[in-house]
């Protein structure tokens, strides 16, 4: 397994509102597999002590992170409402499983798709009291859309919609969504934490060192160098002491470093140097929507009438059949 270094890089996370800066000094990469660090990971205290608990508590973290990416690149208030849809206790089928529930919501978006088009979702879910799941889901109906609409479409039970009116509004709604999934946690293990369409953008993910990104980083990082920038933080990792060391025999010098080795006074009176991996996470002001398709609401589609049958012939009536 080799080993390369990194002196500078940067990664550059290009979102609709939002673009991120990471700043890679002594970036660490393996040469033959994705970065992986070769020791356990730190398990924190407030997790329980297995890794099936450290690896769920993960995966919920970068749901959220999903959440937030997806909402913020393919929804607009102005576009958008929340919806609720939850099941009549009526109902001959038990949607305290869920896979019947989904199985009810996927009919409800084909239904949707069948009256609209450019119909987009993001829907996260969790249980009601009654033990039946019940779904919230941000999507682009037009502000103008009846909770009637709503409720015919959907079928099994109460609906409700919240009108995203303004930013702050929007935001609140993209909060709660997060948040009846993480309600859900314990009960979804094994199944996905949410549900979208097949259509909406992920973040633009560029580094300057892969040769695949290249033309397309540097006229990114062009712009972001125009804009103004805030660092958020910066974090540090300890990777070892360095130095030189001379070929006695040829007199060449070569850097030699000890990988996790702390610098000690031995150390530093032969030339070493502690040497650590920093990661800096900027803002940026640079935006770039025109990578993205544009915002719309979902539009419905014309009516299709069905063919109307032939009309009889009143003038010329059908004679009576002779007995």
């Amino acid at each position: 397994m080799g080993e390369h270094i990194i002196p500078q890089g940067y990664k550059l996370v290009i979102g609709r509102r939002r673009t991120r800066v990471v700043t890679y000094e002594n970036l660490r990469i393996q040469t033959t597999h994705p970065i992986k660090e070769d020791k356990p990971k730190k398990i924190k205290p407030s997790i329980p002590s297995d890794y099936a608990a450290y690896n769920y508590y993960n995966r919920i973290k970068q749901r959220r992170d999903t959440i937030r990416e997806l909402a913020y690149n393919n929804f607009e208030h102005v576009y958008s409402i929340l919806i609720t849809l939850t099941f009549d206790t009526t109902s001959q089928k038990d949607f305290t499983i869920i896979d019947n529930a989904h199985a009810a919501f996927k009919t409800f978006i084909q239904r949707v798709n069948h009256h609209y088009t450019n119909f987009r979702y993001l829907a996260t879910f969790n249980r009601q009291r009654n033990g039946n799941w019940h779904y919230h889901v941000l999507c682009n109906f037009p502000q103008s859309t009846k909770n009637k609409t709503i409720k015919e479409l959907w079928g099994n039970g109460i609906t409700y919609i919240t009108y995203l009116e303004t930013q702050s509004e929007f935001d609140t709604g993209v909060r709660y969504l997060i948040s009846n999934m993480a309600e859900a946690a314990n009960d979804t293990k094994g199944k996905h934490g949410y549900l979208a369409s097949k259509n909406l953008e992920r973040n633009i993910v560029l580094t300057s060192y892969k040769a695949s990104d290249i033309n397309e980083f540097d006229e990114a990082f062009v712009r972001i160098m125009e804009n103004n920038r805030k660092i958020l933080y910066s974090t540090h990792n300890h990777l070892g002491v360095q130095g030189e060391t001379v070929n006695e025999e040829t007199g060449e010098v070569a850097n030699f470093t000890i990988p996790d080795q702390e610098l000690n006074p031995a150390l530093e009176q032969a030339g070493y140097k502690s040497w650590d991996s920093t990661f800096t996470y900027l803002s940026s002001a640079a935006r770039f929507e025109e990578k993205f398709t544009d915002i719309l609401p979902a539009t419905p589609r014309p009516k299709k009438f069905k063919r109307a049958g032939r009309k009889k012939e009143k003038d010329n009536p059908t004679p009576p059949v002779p007995e």
